[in-house]
């Protein structure tokens, strides 16, 4: 968090691109500890901790969570809390109209980035 605000008070950088990406661990083993009650070493829990919401906001009837919308939930909450919750550093650019935070989600396989949390 400390870069991305240094990015926007000192380098006045007018835009923030939140990026999650096709199989990503971190979200599967956020994933994993929901659907399988799994365990990790030293920091990793500590890690996905945030990321828990999201995979849960996701699961289906049967309780199971599909990893790419996971991925995509994740970001939509991390775009929120930047765009909402954050400190006057952030909220203030954007009240201004001189900073935009925006989600996007980047397909491996296909090297595509499909930019779909706007403000």
């Amino acid at each position: 968090m400390g870069s991305i605000e240094y990015a926007v008070a000192v380098l006045k950088v007018p835009l923030v691109v939140v990026m999650g990406h096709e199989s990503c661990g971190a979200v599967d083993a956020a994933r994993k500890v929901i659907e399988e009650d799994a365990r990790f070493p030293g920091a990793i829990d500590d890690m996905i901790h945030p990321i828990l919401p999201a995979a849960l906001g996701v699961r289906d009837k049967q309780g199971k969570i599909n990893l790419d919308d996971a991925v995509h939930e994740n970001v939509r909450r991390v775009v929120d809390r930047l765009r909402n919750e954050s400190d006057p550093i952030m909220l203030e650019p954007q009240k201004q109209g001189k900073l935009k935070v925006v989600g996007a989600y980047y397909d491996l396989d296909r090297g595509a980035v499909e930019f779909f949390d706007r403000p």
